[in-house]
């Protein structure tokens, strides 16, 4: 399976919205707020394709040094193939020479996804207690990019 990386542009918005739709209940985005991302110069935003597919998508904020997923998911028929790995691979390749931290909120009850990002080299810093919608608590995961090996994972 072929897998290409690019910036997201408008015309991604409708697909980019399904996958954040059926991949986060209770804390998916609006319509609306996928707009805004575009309006934010700190906002960098990427889609994966796979035969001009739309298959998973990421949004980043980039600020001060320092980077954060502020959205991160694959489209559910295309995990656990991979894909999310790549993409993450690709955004730290992208963002290694600008950004000395990445940083992620993740359910603590989301074992596949803690599992990918450990994969990856990020490690738990602290929770936030009750930061979801629903009351579940959130990890708070890093990576540090100072001397990163992008084939790490």
């Amino acid at each position: 399976m072929e897998i290409t990386f690019r910036l997201m542009n408008p015309q991604d918005i409708e697909e980019v919205y399904r996958i954040n739709k059926e991949s986060f209940t209770t804390d998916a985005w609006s319509r609306e707020s996928i707009e805004r991302e575009f309006n934010l110069h700190y906002s960098l935003k990427y889609v994966a394709e796979v035969e001009g597919q739309i298959v998973a998508y990421a949004f980043l904020w980039l600020i001060e040094g320092e980077a954060f997923i502020m959205s991160f998911a694959v489209d559910k028929r295309y995990r656990n193939l991979g894909v999310g790995k790549r993409l993450l691979k690709h955004i730290h390749k992208e963002i290694e020479n600008r950004a000395k931290v990445v940083q992620l909120d993740v359910r603590k009850s989301n074992l596949p996804a803690i599992r990918l990002y450990r994969s990856m080299g990020y490690r738990v810093v602290r929770e936030r207690p009750k930061f979801y919608s629903d009351g579940e608590t959130a990890f708070v995961m890093e990576l540090d990019l100072t001397g990163y090996n992008t084939s790490h994972g």
